[in-house]
């Protein structure tokens, strides 16, 4: 399996759109996102917007799942405070969508519980139920958002 690769952008429609190739690592993600994405926006740009990631070419570690889950969701949250929508294309790739249940899981009770995050084996139903979740330019975030700590 090749190295870890992506490209990211925010389409025409305000949805931000990643494609992942290669062995997943959340550390090489977490640099490259930094690379061809935080260069280019800054987080007015894309905090809140929902993402559509397709990982149908891209293999998930065997072991390792709570580190790399760890990485991934603490760094989500840093950089994407606002409630948002994760829809990720999993197409057929074994363990695949309990990866996602998983980490939906993880992310929601430890670090961000306002966000939303499904796996679609369909890239278009993924895309749409992302869009919907899509709140307009300048519309405040809904009564009850935020994360509280105890």
């Amino acid at each position: 399996m090749p190295g870890f690769s992506m490209t990211m952008e925010i389409d025409a429609n305000g949805v931000i759109v990643a494609v992942l190739d290669g062995m997943f690592s959340a550390s090489a993600y977490i640099r490259l996102r930094r690379e061809i994405f935080e260069s280019r926006y800054g987080p007015a740009d894309y905090d809140g917007r929902p993402i559509v990631a397709d990982i149908r070419n891209c293999a998930l570690p065997d072991r390792d799942w709570p580190d790399q889950f760890q990485e991934f969701a603490q760094f989500l949250r840093e950089r994407r405070p606002s409630p948002f929508r994760i829809a990720i294309v999993i197409g057929d790739e074994k363990g695949a969508e309990t990866a996602v249940t998983l980490f939906s899981e993880y992310q929601r009770l430890f670090f961000h519980a306002e966000v939303e995050t499904r796996a679609f084996r369909d890239g278009d139903e993924a895309y749409a139920w992302a869009l919907a979740g899509l709140r307009p330019p300048g519309e405040p975030e809904p009564a009850g958002s935020g994360r509280q700590d105890d």
